[in-house]
């Protein structure tokens, strides 16, 4: 069913406007925030002619709060909506994450629609995030996270869970149940547990991850089975390595991969307000025995303030090599906004 635009939005404002106004001033600890990501694009796909427009990068409007309850033990919970701020529509689905959690010594678990913003982060996205360095917003014509890496972050009806850092390593796990909710596809169709090890010190970062899924009467043909990655940064000096790499596991047909690797190699580098990332890539295609994604970005970064930022590009995705024709390149340039 398709909602409304702008009701959802409005209902929420006005809900935890009421919530926030009745909660007693020395237990509320409310955060309003959001970003806008804007950039003016040019995309080309293969021999058509280029493509001109603006593109939203993930927009959102947040709301978080916590309540101490003594004893070291702290309620949280969090709605970030999603919106795409060149056109004013709202994301479907509306929220990114929607969670409550409890917080203690013992670590953090939240429940809900969960994402790499919850307190108990994402085994996949979050060992992303912290090895790899995105070009501008891994958003629209850069998305990296989901095209190339395939480190699913945000998932609903979940149970997350984050250990406190031991010696600078923490374990991150998930536990959800998928689906659209539909008659032929209940939300209790599939099941999937991802798991993340990462650990951090002054001059580098290593993570590992796993995740497995299964799916009442088999997966479909492009759920992966089974799924590692592994991955490490170094932060010696201005210019930062790092290295991620991993596999899939799906079921193999006669014109599909049993396995899918993936790989990415880059660098960020640092010079006072600006910031160059250099990202290369490869992932087999696994729609193709024989195909192989090959994926390179340069990005620019201008801090003009600690909240916004000026943001340049360049992409080139080949897609399939099996396939001609097909290669898309982009370049584009925005502004993003953190308030």
């Amino acid at each position: 069913m398709k909602i409304p635009h702008g009701r959802p939005t409005a209902a929420a404002l006005t809900l935890l406007s009421t919530l926030y106004a009745a909660w007693p001033a020395a237990a509320q600890q409310v955060q309003v925030g959001g970003q806008i990501r804007q950039t003016a694009n040019r995309v080309q796909k293969g021999s058509a002619g280029p493509l001109y427009e603006l593109r939203d990068n993930a927009s959102r409007l947040s709301f978080r709060g916590s309540e101490d309850l003594g004893g070291g033990l702290r309620a949280q919970f969090g709605l970030e909506m999603g919106y795409a701020a060149d056109t004013g529509e709202q994301t479907d689905p509306l929220y990114r994450h929607s969670y409550v959690a409890l917080a203690g010594p013992w670590g953090s678990l939240a429940l809900g629609r969960l994402d790499s913003g919850n307190p108990t982060g994402s085994p996949l996205y979050s060992q992303v995030t912290a090895i790899a360095s995105f070009a501008a917003n891994d958003a629209g014509a850069t998305a990296i996270g989901t095209s190339m890496l395939n480190a699913r972050n945000r998932t609903s009806n979940a149970i997350g869970y984050r250990s406190p850092s031991f010696g600078g390593a923490e374990l991150m796990a998930r536990a959800y149940l998928r689906g659209a909710g539909t008659p032929d596809e209940a939300e209790d169709d599939a099941r999937s547990l991802d798991l993340g090890l990462l650990h951090r010190s002054d001059t580098w970062i290593a993570g590992l991850a796993v995740a497995k899924d299964d799916r009442a009467g088999g997966l479909k043909p492009n759920e992966f089975d089974a799924k590692w990655q592994a991955g490490a940064r170094l932060s010696v000096a201005a210019i930062e390595p790092y290295v991620l790499l991993g596999q899939e596991r799906y079921e193999a047909t006669a014109t599909t991969r049993r396995r899918v690797r993936f790989a990415l190699l880059g660098a960020e580098w640092r010079l006072g307000a600006h910031t160059l990332v250099l990202n290369l890539m490869r992932r087999d295609v696994q729609a193709s025995p024989t195909g192989a994604r090959r994926r390179a970005q340069a990005a620019w970064m201008v801090a003009l303030s600690k909240r916004t930022e000026l943001q340049a590009f360049a992409d080139t995705d080949g897609v399939d090599s099996s396939r001609s024709d097909v290669r898309v390149r982009a370049v584009g340039a925005g502004i993003k906004h953190v308030f």
